[in-house]
């Protein structure tokens, strides 16, 4: 397959893509694209992968596949601009990052530039849509549809019939039950129990999780 190079970089996150891509497509040498000057390396204190970090604003070659070098609905949607706006780079250039112990059910549909990591199940019409990062041992159940550059923690129950909007943060270990839906942009704490459904552009904590404050 192509080369996979990174767009954007965090120090926490990027070494995570490190070790999947290096298990999944045994590519050992990688290369990030910062979209911003942040003086970012990845933080690798047991292994060290060979990694190059080009110059801030520096263009991919088109023959590479990318991937987000970074998590967070908020990093994931200003790098995509970046890079769409500067180099007309769209999502069709990005690829999926799944780990092979994933559990995916053939009827769903999942977008690019997604990242599954290990453990995650997939159940039955569900929708992934372009950038949403699924992360450790999440369950997603049947007929749930997940917006643009949401991310799902470690963790997380999903039943059925659910609708999360663009831009969300679940946090680990939360459960929302069936026929919930929750809109863009709102962030839902860790461990919480959703009961009701949850509106846009919030924060919302607990069991049963309720609205904290507005963003």
């Amino acid at each position: 397959m192509s080369k996979i190079s990174f767009v954007g970089i965090s120090r926490d996150s990027a070494a995570i893509f490190l070790d999947l891509i290096s298990e999944i497509n045994l590519q050992n040498e990688f290369v990030f694209y910062p979209n911003k000057d942040f003086g970012i390396e990845p933080f690798m204190p047991m292994k060290i992968y060979s990694i190059e970090i080009k110059e801030a604003g520096s263009c991919p070659p088109e023959e590479d596949e990318l991937f987000f070098g970074a998590t967070g609905p908020e990093n994931k949607l200003a790098i995509f601009e970046d890079f769409l706006n500067s180099y007309g780079i769209s999502e069709s250039r990005y690829t999926q990052v799944i780990h092979p112990s994933a559990y995916i059910a053939p009827s769903n549909l999942i977008s690019t530039g997604v990242l599954v990591e290990p453990g995650v199940i997939i159940s039955a019409q569900s929708k992934i849509e372009f950038g949403v990062s699924l992360k450790r041992g999440c369950r997603i159940g049947h007929h749930n549809s997940i917006g643009r550059y949401t991310d799902i923690n470690p963790g997380v129950i999903l039943s059925g019939m659910i609708n999360i909007g663009e831009g969300c943060l679940i946090g680990s270990g939360a459960v929302i039950k069936d026929n919930i839906s929750i809109g863009a942009n709102t962030t839902i704490g860790v461990g919480s129990v959703v009961t009701k459904d949850i509106p846009a552009n919030c924060i919302a904590f607990g069991n049963p999780c309720k609205v904290v404050r507005q963003k």
